[in-house]
């Protein structure tokens, strides 16, 4: 056992150290000290077991060499307090302070100091394990136990603090969220363990270009957070924001898969973008957010215009479950007519909502949403029976043998996975007794690849009777190999190729995507006409239907009734 005796009275000393060699202690070495000064640096310096302390320590006190062992350094000693004073209020004082035991000069016996020494020690040792439980305590409240970085509520409350320092101090702080790009995938196809090795990768990448003092934190899931704190320049902020991307240049292995992973991440500063922690976190979320709207894999910094959008999606999307439920959808119908630009041939039901406070909103802005709340099932459906409805009503009013034009739907093709799809469709055609060739179900073309799974479902609905269109035709990614396992009957050539003739402009890729159409004998709809010349060249190409403002808008069904349907000999 090493002991530092830390004295001012050098009579007193050798007391204790006589005492110390009769108790039949195991006392290894004693160092002496004469004042706190001293004791303190031998101490700090030192391996020590116990320190035996004097109270009386001109011009200071023992207490105060207490309390600074223990709290500015790590002290691994049993400390006694020894006292010509038999105050019990000055004794108290003493082990509050730090101390395992208090004795008095006057009655230190070798039995008495070695049971001391014991009982200090043991007490000592129940200090280190409470505190060892404490710090792992504290760990496991602050540390995230798989990545080592620090939590979430490790941030919160670092960002708390930051937020007031930074106000008092007059500097720039810097918030970066930091969200990986489809890792949802890897677990998928992995599955959780490859994904967590890949997030124990990702945070020890994101370590090595931060600062000592910059505080990364993993809040859950694949997402991350980064706190720096006295911004001195933009500069400094973007330098740092390519070096976290450059993280991401070389692939990950994990589990001997070589992993392209990208990061989204969103910039947001105090006091520009928020003045409160809330405030703060919440303008850098959307940015992330919209660095992942804008491609993923790139940085993006708040902006207030932004943020209002991401606001009014985030109100949408609170408001579409009730907006099914209080009837605030219309479904508008826009005209398909042929060659002459007369005849009506068909009619494209395309669904509106009438927001109560924001009016007549386009599909582009809901449809998204549905989808991803998976409201998208419930949607379609409402948007099968009422165009099956109105349908039904033309049907009634104008007599079946004048009514030659057919009604288009779009399809998700989330909707491909609805199990109840075919038989909903049956019961509506069944039910309003609409003619099947003349019910048509449209689907995208940029969704097949995520559809390919869907291709039973397709089958099925066309053996219903009903015909089957690929939208967008010539923007997405099929084939031949493709086309073929399909069962379309209509291909609608995107806009994009008709908009793009115009007068002397080249017009050989909407030819090419016409001949491509004819030669394997499907029906064409051109879409998006809006110009004398796309009309006219259309028709010398002889596509079957033609679509776009150049013959009517999307109307209510009042207006395409008054407009397209009455007073028309040949339907």
């Amino acid at each position: 056992m090493n002991v530092l005796i830390i004295d001012d009275d050098i009579v007193d000393r050798l007391a204790t150290k006589k005492v110390l060699k009769d108790s039949e202690l195991s006392v290894k070495s004693v160092t002496e000290a004469t004042t706190a000064t001293e004791g303190l640096q031998h101490a700090k310096r030192g391996d020590y077991d116990l320190v035996l302390l004097d109270y009386q320590l001109p011009p200071t006190n023992g207490i105060e060499v207490l309390r600074e062992l223990r709290g500015t350094c790590d002290f691994g000693a049993a400390m006694v307090m020894i006292s010509h004073s038999n105050d019990e209020e000055l004794a108290v004082r003493c082990i509050e302070a730090g101390a395992q035991d208090f004795l008095m000069k006057g009655e230190v016996t070798a039995a008495r100091l070695k049971r001391s020494v014991l009982l200090a020690r043991e007490r000592f040792e129940l200090e280190r394990q409470i505190r060892a439980s404490h710090d792992q305590l504290r760990r496991l409240a602050e540390q995230d136990s798989l990545t080592g970085l620090s939590n979430r509520y490790y941030f919160d409350e670092a960002l708390k603090h930051a937020i007031p320092r930074a106000q008092r101090e007059n500097t720039t702080l810097l918030l970066l969220m930091l969200d990986l790009d489809r890792f949802k995938k890897v677990n998928d196809t992995l599955g959780h363990h490859a994904g967590d090795l890949l997030l124990r990768e990702v945070a020890g990448r994101l370590r090595i270009p931060l600062r000592g003092d910059d505080r990364i934190s993993r809040l859950g899931g694949d997402e991350f957070a980064i706190l720096v704190e006295s911004v001195s320049h933009a500069n400094d902020i973007r330098v740092l924001v390519e070096r976290l991307l450059k993280q991401f240049d070389e692939p990950f292995v994990i589990n001997g898969e070589t992993l392209h992973i990208t990061a989204s991440i969103g910039v947001a500063t105090y006091p520009d973008c928020g003045e409160s922690e809330i405030e703060l976190m919440k303008s850098a979320d959307v940015a992330m957010y919209r660095a992942k709207a804008a491609g993923r894999g790139q940085a993006q910094y708040y902006s207030r215009d932004f943020h209002e959008q991401i606001e009014k999606r985030v109100r949408l999307e609170s408001d579409l479950s009730k907006a099914i439920e209080n009837e605030e959808f219309v479904l508008h119908y826009q005209p398909q007519v042929d060659r002459s630009g007369e005849r009506l041939l068909g009619i494209e039901a395309l669904i509106r909502w009438q927001h109560p406070n924001l009016g007549l909103i386009a599909p582009d802005e809901f449809i998204p949403i549905a989808e991803e709340s998976n409201l998208i099932n419930q949607l379609g459906r409402w948007v099968i029976k009422s165009a099956c409805a109105q349908f039904r009503q033309w049907l009634d009013k104008y007599a079946m043998e004048r009514v030659l034009f057919s009604i288009a739907v779009n399809l998700s093709a989330k909707q491909l996975k609805d199990k109840g799809l075919i038989d909903y469709c049956r019961t509506c055609i069944e039910s309003f007794d609409i003619p099947p060739k003349r019910f048509e179900l449209e689907l995208t073309e940029s969704n097949l690849v995520t559809s390919l799974d869907a291709v039973d479902t397709l089958n099925k609905l066309a053996d219903l009777g009903v015909e089957l269109a690929l939208d967008d035709f010539g923007t997405g990614y099929s084939s031949l190999s493709h086309l073929k396992d399909y069962p379309f009957t209509i291909l609608k050539i995107d806009k994009m190729f008709v908009q793009s003739v115009e007068q002397g402009a080249d017009d050989n890729m909407l030819r090419a995507v016409c001949a491509f159409a004819k030669s394997l004998d499907y029906k064409t709809v051109a879409e998006g006409i809006e110009t004398e010349h796309q009309f006219h060249m259309c028709v010398d190409l002889e596509v079957d239907r033609l679509q776009g403002y150049y013959f009517s808008r999307p109307l209510p069904p009042a207006e395409l009734e008054s407009q397209w349907l009455s007073g028309k000999a040949d339907l």
